[in-house]
């Protein structure tokens, strides 16, 4: 009868501890406005400081794009971002590209590397990569960023993007 008591209050406490575990705590973006263009839908986020602006790939000129401090292409636009005639302008931009729902960015920056569904996103790898050419060396910079747990849910996917507008903040000082 002991055991069956010890047994119980065991798992009793297993199961308290468990329900205790606290959920992530994601820390919001709390820096200054930004200003992004997005190419596919607009994400949902919390942060009221940033505002997007739905453009089209015939935008991606310098003239069109100087007033933005980062683009965002969407998931569902990974495929044409990837044509070749947008590698010099990734490479070329003064401000950060952001290519969501996948974790390579070579397809984007070389001209002959086509997209392929491989490099959507699947568990265990990166959610979305930033990338931008830092002119006085002419390096390529880029940025991975993964879903907490791996776990696709609308709180980590608004986490990712918290991360990237704190990568953005700190690019325009």
């Amino acid at each position: 009868m002991r055991r069956i008591g010890l047994c119980f209050l065991l798992v009793f406490l297993t199961t308290v501890m468990t329900a205790c575990t606290p959920s992530p705590n994601f820390e919001l973006y709390k820096g200054d406005s930004l200003y992004i263009a997005v190419i596919g839908e607009a994400p949902k986020v919390n942060e009221g400081q940033v505002r997007f602006t739905k453009i089209n790939f015939n935008q991606l000129t310098s003239t069109e794009l100087k007033p933005y401090d980062a683009v965002f292409i969407s998931e569902n636009n990974l495929f044409e971002a990837a044509e070749s005639q947008y590698a010099d302008v990734y490479l070329n931009s003064t401000i950060p590209f952001f290519f969501i729902g996948t974790d390579m960015y070579f397809p984007f920056t070389e001209k002959d590397i086509e997209y392929d569904e491989a490099w959507d996103w699947s568990v265990g790898q990166m959610f979305a990569v930033g990338v931008l050419n830092a002119k006085q060396d002419d390096k390529l910079n880029f940025w991975k960023y993964g879903l907490y747990n791996d776990e696709k849910t609308e709180d980590h996917i608004e986490d990712v993007y918290s991360r990237i507008f704190g990568t953005i903040d700190e690019l325009n000082y």
